[in-house]
C-alpha cells in the first residue's frame, strides 16, 4: 500500500500545468492585415477589434463601442520588419489565431509583397487558413476602418465573414489562403482576388452618409504582379461558371418594356474537353440551372422567359471568354480541366502549364433552364400560357 501511494505521489510530478498559458483577457486579437508599400518600404496596418462584440450585450451599454477597430501601422525594408516595428508599440502580446482578412494595395502587389505575405502566413504557427484576401486602389487604411451596419461586430464584417453575404448574391466569389495556395501550386496558376472600392451607398441617422465596401471587380494575379483588373461586365459571365455559385439575378430584355429579372439558382455546370483531329482542344460547356422570377410582366409565356433567360446567359459567358482570352487569361480554368482529365494531350499541346486558346477554343455552350415558379404561387399572375 505505502508503494502504491509514492507511485501515484510520482505520477502526479510529471502532470504538466498551466503556468505557461496565456489568458483571453491579456492578449491583443488582429482581425485584419493591411499592406501597403510607399517610397521603398513595406508599410502595414493592424486592425485590433474588441471580442467583447461577438457576444449578446447583456450590460446595457453603448453598443456602437462593439464594433469599434483600432488600427495600428509601421513601415519596415520587409513585413517581418514592419510587423516586429509594430510590436514595439502594442500593450500587450498580439495573437493571430483569430485574423480573418488581408487587404493590399495596387503598389503592394506591383512590389512582389502578395507572394511574400501568402508565405509568411502559411509558416506562422498561430494563423489559420480561413484568411480572405482583397486588394483596393483606396487608402488600405480608411478600408479597415469601415465598420459594418447595424452596430454588427467587425468580427462579422464584409471582410471577416464573407460567405454570408456571397450565398445571397453570388457574384464576386471569396478566395481564402487554403485555396490562394491550391491555385500557387497548380499548373499555369493565377489568383483571382476582390478588388474593394469605398463607396457610400448606405445612410445612417440624421441623414448622414456611411462609409461602405463594394465589391464588383477582380484582380487576377500571376507570377507575383497583377496581370488584368477585370470589369462588372466581365464577371457577370464568371459567376455562372464558377464552382462556388450559390445563387444571383440574371437581368432580362434590358432596354425594354419587358425588362425583368429571374434568380437563378442550383446550377450544375461541366465542362468537356474535345480533342479534334487535328489535335486542337476545343470544350463543350454545359449547364443545368433552375430560376425564381418574384417580378412578373404580364404578355409574356414561361416559354419566352426561358428562352431569353438562355439567351442572356450565353451572351455573358461569351463576352466573358472573349474578353479573357484576348488578355492571355484563362478565367475558366481550361487549362486545368484538361490537366485533370486528358493529361496526355494537355502535356503535348501546354507551354509554359497552359494551352493555347483561341476565340472558338468553346465550341459549344448547352443551356438547360427550368424555371420553377413565379415566387408566392397564391399570387396572380403565375404563367400566361403555361402549356407553352
Amino acid at each position: 500500500m505505502r508503494y502504491r501511494f509514492i507511485l501515484i505521489l510520482l505520477c502526479f510530478s510529471v502532470l504538466s500545468g498551466c503556468w505557461d498559458s496565456n489568458e483571453p483577457e491579456r492578449l491583443v486579437f488582429a482581425n485584419g492585415l493591411g499592406i501597403d508599400y510607399k517610397d521603398g518600404k513595406v508599410v502595414v496596418h493592424l486592425q485590433i477589434i474588441n471580442m467583447k462584440g461577438l457576444a449578446k450585450s447583456e450590460s446595457g451599454g453603448d453598443p456602437s463601442s462593439l464594433n469599434a477597430a483600432d488600427i495600428g501601422s509601421a513601415t519596415g525594408n520587409s513585413i517581418d520588419e514592419a510587423l516586429f516595428n509594430l510590436y514595439h508599440t502594442s500593450d500587450r502580446r498580439i495573437y493571430w489565431g483569430h485574423l480573418s482578412f488581408v487587404i493590399f494595395s495596387e503598389e503592394a502587389i506591383k512590389s512582389g509583397n502578395f507572394k511574400n505575405t501568402v508565405d509568411l502566413l502559411d509558416r506562422y504557427r498561430e494563423t489559420r487558413y480561413r484568411i480572405y484576401f482583397y486588394m483596393t486602389k483606396n487608402s488600405v487604411k480608411d478600408a479597415m476602418l469601415i465598420s459594418p451596419i447595424d452596430n454588427i461586430s467587425m468580427a462579422f464584417s464584409k471582410l471577416s465573414d464573407p460567405k454570408g453575404n456571397y450565398d445571397q448574391s453570388s457574384f464576386i466569389p471569396p478566395i481564402n489562403l487554403r485555396e490562394i495556395l491550391i491555385e500557387l501550386n497548380e499548373p499555369a496558376y493565377y489568383v483571382s482576388i476582390p478588388q474593394l472600392k469605398i463607396t457610400e451607398q448606405w445612410t445612417g441617422q440624421k441623414e448622414k452618409k456611411k462609409k461602405d465596401l463594394l465589391m464588383e471587380n477582380i484582380a487576377v494575379i500571376s507570377e507575383n504582379k497583377i496581370k488584368a483588373i477585370l470589369p462588372k461586365k466581365v464577371m457577370n459571365g464568371a459567376r455562372l461558371v464558377n464552382k462556388q455559385f450559390v445563387r444571383d439575378a440574371v437581368t432580362l430584355f434590358p432596354g425594354t418594356e419587358k425588362n425583368t429579372s429571374v434568380v437563378v439558382y442550383d446550377k450544375k455546370t461541366k465542362i468537356t474537353p474535345i480533342v479534334e483531329k487535328n489535335g486542337k482542344v476545343r470544350f463543350h460547356v454545359k449547364m443545368k440551372i433552375k430560376g425564381s422570377l418574384d417580378m412578373m410582366k404580364r404578355n409574356i409565356t414561361r416559354n419566352e422567359y426561358e428562352k431569353e433567360l438562355t439567351r442572356s446567359i450565353k451572351k455573358e459567358i461569351k463576352y466573358t471568354y472573349q474578353y479573357t482570352q484576348k488578355r492571355g487569361l484563362d478565367l475558366f480554368r481550361l487549362s486545368k480541366i484538361l490537366y485533370r482529365e486528358d493529361i496526355k494531350t494537355w502535356k503535348r499541346v501546354e507551354t509554359g502549364g497552359r494551352i493555347p486558346l483561341d476565340e472558338d477554343s468553346i465550341k459549344s455552350i448547352k443551356i438547360e433552364v427550368n424555371l420553377q415558379d413565379t415566387g408566392k404561387q397564391t399570387l396572380t399572375p403565375i404563367f400566361e400560357n403555361d402549356n407553352n
